[in-house]
C-alpha cells in the first residue's frame, strides 16, 4: 500500500468492492466455486482429486486455469499500455463479453471470463512487474493491517492499517451486496457490473487526464 499515492487508494477500495460483487454473484451462481478467490478454488480443487470427485476438482481447475490467463492478460496489458487505463479497459470488456454470454444462454462461458477478468484486474496497480495491491484476495491484507497495527503502537505510520483493512471491508461489503443483487436479478446483474465498472474506469481517466 505504501506504493501508490494517497489519491489512488479510493480507486483501489472501489475496484476491491467490485471485485468482492463480481466473487459473490460467481460463488451464488456456480454453486459455492469463486471467480476472484483462487485458495479457495485450489482447496476444492485438491479437496475433489483426493476424494475422487472429479468433477468438483475439474471445475475449479477450469477457473484457476482461467484466472492465470486472466493474469497474463492483464499483465501484457500493464507493459504495452501507457497508464493502468489499457487494464481498467481490458477488464470492462471482459465484464461486457461476460454479461452478453451469461444472459445468452452460456453463464459457464461468463463465468469464465469473469474469471478472467479478475485475474487481470490484479495488474490495475503493478509496480515493475509486481502486483502492489491484491483487488481480489484478501487475506494477505488482513496479516498486513495486524502487522501495521503493531508498528503504529511502535512509532510506524498510524494510520496504514486501516488502509489495509479499508480494503477488506470493501470486498466484504460488495460480496454481500453481490449476493443480494443476484438473488434479486439473476445473471442480468452482470450488465449492472459492467456498467458500473464502465463508469469508474471513465471518471479515472478523467482525474487522471488519461483515456488509454
Amino acid at each position: 500500500m505504501r506504493t501508490i499515492q494517497r489519491r489512488e487508494v479510493l480507486l483501489a477500495v472501489v475496484l476491491s468492492a467490485i471485485a468482492g460483487f463480481i466473487d459473490a454473484v460467481g460463488f451464488v451462481h456456480l454453486g459455492g466455486y469463486f471467480v476472484s478467490f483462487m485458495s479457495g478454488n485450489t482447496t476444492e480443487m485438491a479437496a475433489g482429486g483426493a476424494l475422487h470427485t472429479w468433477k468438483t476438482a475439474g471445475k475449479a481447475a477450469g477457473l484457476i486455469g482461467t484466472f492465470f490467463v486472466g493474469v497474463i492478460l492483464g499483465a501484457v496489458a500493464a507493459r504495452l499500455g501507457r497508464s493502468r487505463m489499457t487494464v481498467l479497459w481490458l477488464v470492462c470488456a471482459l465484464l461486457l463479453l461476460a454479461a452478453s454470454l451469461g444472459n445468452n444462454g452460456a453463464d459457464i462461458a461468463g463465468m469464465l471470463l469473469l474469471c478472467a477478468a479478475m485475474g487481470a484486474l490484479n495488474s490495475v496497480f503493478q509496480r515493475d512487474g509486481e502486483v502492489a495491491v491484491g483487488l481480489t484476495y484478501m487475506t494477505g491484507t488482513l496479516v498486513k493491517s495486524g502487522q501495521r497495527l503493531v508498528d503504529a503502537f511502535t512509532g510506524g505510520d498510524r494510520t496504514l492499517w486501516l488502509r489495509h483493512l479499508l480494503l477488506w471491508a470493501a470486498l466484504a461489503v460488495g460480496g454481500f451486496a453481490g449476493a443480494l443483487s443476484y438473488h434479486h436479478l439473476g445473471l442480468h446483474v452482470l450488465w449492472w457490473t459492467a456498467g458500473g465498472f464502465g463508469l469508474v474506469t471513465v471518471i479515472t481517466g478523467v482525474v487522471r487526464g488519461q483515456y488509454w
